[in-house]
């Protein structure tokens, strides 16, 4: 079969398409100039539909994507400086050349490409009965697969939708419904790239039926992934109600049930379509995607740990997100974290400490005596060579010391000694790795229950409904074996608790970044790590600042037809 698929520009903007066909279990890669659309059967518009999804596990394209989502949050902290240009996205230092955010811009509209020609053919079929749920269950699955497309460009190159400045004014990236070769759009806003999504998804779960004799499982897109895609683009928008409907959608299809325990804790290691949790993934497959798409020392977890003597292990959660973990010592999402002990064993304590706007880790060995701990490495620094304790009003207890110099108290965490690299303890993060034990592999999550669960929680306590929200937000806590928060008349404090609770629930998922600035909240980064290095210092972003997205590739707007216009 010889097929090519139209590109948004030939050759321009880097967007040339690449038909994508799957051949067994192998993929096949060709690249075509010429447009021969006319003759595309149904099975090879399936084949090309196939090659979309795998156009999503290229090292570039998901991984950037991480990497802007994660790296530009606060629930990260970098060991050391890198010249990668990753390091651009966790500092907001940056750069019109990366060829990170260039891939990205690059493989959206060869997928969107691929997918307009192919419904271009589907919605023109003159099909049969029998092949009609067949035939619309694919269109559902190209339409959901570019308004996906759509939300993860325009997240990285757009501006919240819930700006400050509005999303109608805001410009977001050109949108490409047809196959028009000689057809440039311009920058659409975001509003606009918002609708063109909610179109495509809305239309993909109506074409996506389920089927009961043989429903796709989580490595494809299916209703209940529309739904679920539709309840974030919707919280992203700040409709509520529609949010909440399509999360309860899901959550009532009967078709997810949330990992309990042991399970749980073991999240990215299970076989991904034998998740019952897991609504939508990108599909990894053990020794034969391993090398095929660099899921070793360039995977997503690389940076994260290192397992089997593969990764870097170098960015560790950062002590904000410590700190909020460390409030139910009993959490399972500990689970997702592994110390990594000195070999000389100890105990120590840990905390930070402020000098001139710069955060930096403190840590002295102590020994434990009865109930208490008594500082050995300089205790002279200190009021007391005894850690002090102090019962909280939930019934904690907090250890804490207090300087001899200034008086300054510190509270501290006690645990076993650790390895450390510069000065940062080392936790190594375990939510992007071993799945099947293979060391970095890992299928990328982009859906799960739990999100529902919180979305549904979120959009109802923004409509005022607390009792439920707060319902919602126990059934995630008393998944993770920690207490329940009880019902309160605040809005403000239950809307906090969510989003606290978002925050350590989807970790390390790609989302923290946008969670924070949907919210128009400022970015905190008062803590320890290596975006305190070079100058400016960024210890805070402004959701208005615009740094919050990334600059459109040079070589893109040098390459377009028509003024692609830049980002500030």
């Amino acid at each position: 079969m010889k097929l090519t698929i139209t590109p948004l520009v030939k050759n321009l903007c880097c967007l040339s398409v690449v038909a994508l066909l799957f051949g067994g279990c192998d993929l096949e890669r060709l690249p075509y100039d010429a447009v021969v659309n006319e003759g595309m059967t149904v099975g090879e518009a399936e084949s090309v539909t196939r090659g979309t999804y795998a156009k999503m596990k290229e090292e570039y394209y998901y991984k950037t994507i991480h990497q802007v989502g994660e790296y530009g949050g606060d629930n990260i902290s970098l060991s050391g400086t890198t010249s990668d240009l990753l390091f651009n996205f966790y500092r907001y230092t940056r750069v019109t050349d990366s060829y990170y955010t260039a891939r990205v811009w690059l493989f959206t509209y060869q997928m969107i490409g691929n997918i307009n020609s192919v419904l271009s053919i589907l919605e023109s079929y003159e099909m049969s009965e029998s092949e009609k749920e067949f035939v619309d269950h694919l269109i559902g699955e190209n339409l959901l697969l570019r308004a996906f497309a759509y939300f993860n460009c325009c997240n990285i190159f757009g501006r919240p939708y819930r700006d400050a400045n509005g999303a109608a004014n805001n410009p977001g990236i050109p949108i490409k419904t047809v196959t028009d070769i000689d057809y440039f759009p311009p920058r659409a806003s975001v509003a606009e790239v918002y609708e063109q999504m909610i179109q495509d998804a809305t239309r993909a779960a109506q074409k996506m039926k389920r089927s009961t004799s043989a429903p796709k499982n989580n490595n494809y897109v299916t209703q209940e992934v529309a739904w679920a895609f539709l309840s974030r683009i919707y919280l992203y928008m700040g409709r509520w109600k529609e949010a909440e409907a399509y999360a309860d959608s899901v959550i009532n299809s009967g078709r997810y049930a949330l990992l309990q325990g042991d399970q749980y804790a073991k999240y990215p290691q299970h076989v991904p379509e034998s998740n019952s949790e897991t609504i939508w993934c990108i599909r990894m497959v053990k020794d034969a995607d391993f090398a095929a798409y660099y899921m070793d020392w360039y995977s997503v977890g690389s940076l994260y740990a290192t397992i089997d003597e593969i990764g870097w292990g170098e960015m560790y959660p950062s002590e904000s997100y410590l700190t909020l973990l460390r409030e139910n010592p009993s959490d399972l999402r500990f689970g997702f974290i592994e110390n990594q002990p000195h070999p000389s064993g100890g105990v120590w304590m840990v905390y930070v400490n402020e000098a001139n706007n710069i955060w930096s880790y403190v840590t002295k060995e102590v020994v434990q005596e009865g109930d208490d701990y008594r500082i050995t490495e300089s205790p002279s620094s200190y009021t007391s060579a005894i850690v002090q304790k102090e019962t909280t009003p939930d019934g904690k207890i907090q250890y804490y010391v207090n300087s001899a110099t200034a008086g300054t108290r510190y509270n501290v965490w006690i645990e076993p000694k650790l390895e450390d690299r510069n000065g940062y303890p080392k936790r190594y993060i375990l939510k992007t790795s071993y799945q099947e034990q293979q060391s970095q592999l890992y299928s990328p999550v982009l859906f799960r229950l739990a999100e529902m669960y919180l979305t549904r929680a979120e959009s109802r306590c923004q409509q005022g409904e607390l009792t439920e929200a707060i319902e919602d937000l126990n059934v995630i806590r008393t998944r993770a074996q920690i207490p329940g928060r009880p019902q309160s008349t605040s809005d403000e404090t239950v809307l906090k608790w969510i989003l606290d609770e978002r925050r350590l629930e989807l970790a390390w998922e790609a989302q923290r970044k946008y969670d924070i600035f949907r919210n128009q909240e400022i970015l905190d980064r008062k803590y320890p790590g290596t975006h305190l290095s070079g100058s400016p210092v960024l210890t805070e972003l402004s959701p208005s600042d615009p740094r919050v997205v990334e600059f459109i590739p040079k070589s893109e707007i040098d390459a377009y037809p028509i003024e692609l216009q830049q980002n500030p």
